[in-house]
């Protein structure tokens, strides 16, 4: 064929189809715009949040659902749109009065490394295609078992949250366990153990192993001496006794099971000690809680969530394993399409991960410790204790309030005093009049039968004046 026979090619539709592609990279001068106009608009959120509401009523109804865009909008409505849509109509628990669940804050801190992570776009998983990005994810890593105080054949990964951290811990005991007993084992736990284990159970289709569900004791805290009878008795019968799931931190109060205890237990009967921490883990940075979670160090397993206990925005929770090589184990595969980066000798976070392509994640952690130092992290955590503390005077004080035992760490359960039905309804009203207020979230729960209340201070943002509303809060509400 002669050139002159070749069809032409499309470079007019071509030139076209590239100036309109163009479009979606910013300009350096529109990009600074948007920036200006991004400061601007976060400005206006962080110094509303400081007396914003801390709960936005559920009366507003959700936002009108918006057709495909197929034409550009101006950052502006694109920002006003998301202020209506999502800033109005939720909880907020970037407020220093939110104390419902387990509050985190959202560090502005970590906001610039989700901001550069995303700008810059590493590919963090593999070593080789990002030896930088993968060293301060591991870095990241690296700085968790240093503060829980693992030996060095630890190691672990971050994950979106507790949930999957669980899930990844799960997979890695299991990697511990000989196929032929897999199916075998039996679990413990208490009834205050987090959901998300029996759903990590079942993702890894191990959801049809026998649960024991251990005593607890007044406080909410396992009997390890019900679960010493209990490992006994399934060995007896023949079963496999193979792992156990300790709380440092519950949900519901803020319980912290003896772990040195269900530690020994579990070295003397072979079991794998699997500790949920993601509430309360990192107050082991504390003088006050040091001791009563020093037991987290002789787990095989630890979950931890930086979006709690440091603060970071939610997307960031992190399990550490004894035998780091269980991990690797359970997750690394490659293919000839990833050798040209890939390569067995490196400490790439994609083979201790469900994930292949993955946030890089590690950077809001790495950003926050190195701008703060872990000082102001450990200083926040002391505070937290100590409100916490004074929060649970103040309403022992409060006659027409009856309140749990003492928290352990910063979780405050509280109810409105009398009997039966009554006093549940009594605690629910309380409870409605405070989120109507909206100035203070609280979230309920059921203990020992009963209808409670949690007041749970975490946020980097709460302090004194902020527990001083919700006590005045509770006070007005229960005898208003």
């Amino acid at each position: 064929m002669s050139t002159s026979d070749r069809p032409a090619a499309p470079f007019a539709e071509l030139a076209e189809l590239e100036a309109r592609a163009r479009e979606l990279d910013a300009s350096p001068q529109a990009f600074r715009a948007w920036l200006e106009r991004l400061s601007a608009f976060s400005a206006e959120f962080l110094a509303a949040n400081v007396d914003g509401p801390a709960f936005h009523g559920e009366g507003a109804g959700p936002p009108p659902r918006t057709p495909l865009p197929t034409a550009p909008a101006p950052l502006e409505a694109v920002l006003e749109e998301y202020r209506e849509a999502a800033l109005t109509r939720s909880l907020v628990p970037t407020s220093g009065r939110f104390f419902g669940y387990v509050p985190g804050g959202a560090l502005p801190s970590a906001a610039v490394g989700d901001f550069l992570a995303a700008l810059t776009n590493p590919y963090a998983s593999v070593h080789g295609a990002s030896p930088g990005a993968a060293q301060i994810e591991n870095s990241a890593v690296q700085w968790l078992i240093e503060m829980l105080g693992f030996p060095p054949t630890a190691w672990g990964t971050l994950q979106s949250g507790g949930s999957l951290a669980t899930l990844t811990a799960i997979v890695a005991a299991r990697e511990a366990c000989p196929a032929a007993d897999r199916l075998r084992g039996v679990v413990y736990m208490t009834e205050e153990c987090h959901l998300a284990v029996r759903k990590a159970l079942h993702i890894a289709g191990l959801g049809g192993l026998p649960v024991r569900f251990v005593a607890v004791d007044d406080r909410l805290r396992m009997c390890v001496a019900d679960l010493a009878l209990r490992i006994e008795a399934d060995r007896r019968s023949g079963l496999l006794p193979w792992m156990v799931f300790a709380s440092a931190g519950t949900v519901n109060t803020g319980a912290v099971d003896p772990l040195e205890e269900i530690a020994t237990v579990a070295a003397k009967s072979g079991l794998w000690f699997h500790v949920d921490a993601a509430y309360g883990g990192f107050f082991v940075l504390t003088e006050r809680a040091r001791r009563l979670l020093a037991g987290m160090a002789r787990a095989d397993s630890v979950v931890l969530d930086p979006h709690k206990g440091l603060f970071l925005p939610y997307g960031c929770g992190a399990v550490l394993v004894r035998d780091g090589e269980l991990l690797r184990r359970g997750f690394a595969f490659t293919s000839s399409y990833l050798s040209d980066v890939h390569h067995g000798e490196d400490l790439s976070p994609a083979d201790f991960s469900p994930e292949l392509t993955r946030h890089f994640r590690g950077l809001r952690l790495w950003m926050s410790l190195k701008l703060h130092g872990l000082d102001r992290f450990r200083a926040a955590l002391e505070e937290k204790l100590i409100l916490a503390a004074y929060a649970h005077e103040r309403l022992s004080a409060m006659p027409a309030i009856e309140t749990a035992p003492p928290p352990e760490l910063s979780c405050v359960a509280f109810r409105v005093r009398g009997q039966g039905s009554h006093a549940d309804e009594a605690t629910e009203r309380l409870h409605a009049r405070i989120l109507e207020r909206g100035r203070v979230q609280l979230s309920s729960t059921r203990l020992w039968g009963r209808v409670w209340l949690r007041l749970c201070i975490l946020c980097f943002r709460s302090h004194r004046r902020d527990v001083e509303e919700a006590l005045a809060e509770i006070e007005a509400g229960v005898t208003g």
